[in-house]
């Protein structure tokens, strides 16, 4: 169907809904009943203000968790290792911050946030594994690896709420891909401070326990948004 097939359509509905001796005075009764309820609306920032408050979120719970709870694995990390982990990091960060955004506009463009998701549970994984960490030991699997499970999911709940304050001030028109796409940078969120934080360097622990944080997140962001689109019909219906 064209635009103006639309326009004719809507023209010939507005002149079916009045008579048509209607007067003047009625049309502007009309015109003030239906003119009246209407509220102009706040143009959203732009995307890159909206991406950069979802990164300062990310950057900042990072590092304040990581400060506080001490920078033990930073000073573990090689130079060199610290070079690739943490642009990664940041790389994926920004491209499920913009999965962030997208979601925040009904016309945002193509969603990102599975996409992402998939970027940082392939990619960090892929990373620790070929180019930095060799020591496949299991010893301690789970004593060692349940803290970090813990206190990765400390930091990321907290981010992703703030987060979904954040993604309130846009239109979600699908809070589950949107809970996907906070989820997966919450996760990471959780997965920096780890980096920061734990000096257990054993590849098998850092793929399994620290990457584990991401994939936890964003599945709990997805089914957080799915309750809340349920809510959100069950309303629609009962109005």
């Amino acid at each position: 169907m064209k635009p103006d097939e639309i326009d004719r359509i809507f023209s010939q509905a507005a002149d079916g809904a009045l008579p048509p001796d209607a007067g003047r005075d009625t049309i502007q009764r009309v015109e003030s009943a239906l003119l009246n309820d209407l509220r102009p609306v706040r143009p959203l920032a732009a995307t890159w203000v909206f991406t950069l408050a979802f990164l300062l979120l990310f950057s900042g719970f990072a590092v304040a968790a990581g400060l506080a709870l001490g920078l033990h694995g930073l000073h573990a990390l090689s130079l060199g290792q610290q070079a690739l982990i943490f642009p990664v990091l940041l790389l994926s960060a920004w491209l499920a911050a913009v999965g962030c955004v997208r979601e925040m506009r009904p016309a945002g463009g193509l969603r990102l946030g599975a996409l992402a998701l998939m970027a940082a549970a392939l990619g960090m994984p892929a990373l620790f594994a070929l180019l930095l960490l060799h020591d496949y030991s299991l010893l301690n699997f789970i004593a060692e690896g349940v803290p970090c499970l813990v206190a990765g999911m400390s930091v990321s709940i907290p981010a992703g709420v703030m987060m979904a304050f954040v993604l309130r001030r846009g239109y979600v028109m699908d809070w589950a891909k949107a809970g996907i796409a906070a989820g997966t940078l919450a996760g990471l969120t959780g997965l920096g401070m780890l980096e920061l934080h734990c000096q257990n360097l054993k590849a098998i622990h850092v793929i399994v326990w620290h990457v584990a944080v991401v994939v936890l997140s964003a599945l709990l962001g997805y089914l957080i948004g799915r309750i809340a689109d349920e809510f959100r019909r069950h309303r629609a219906h009962q109005g």
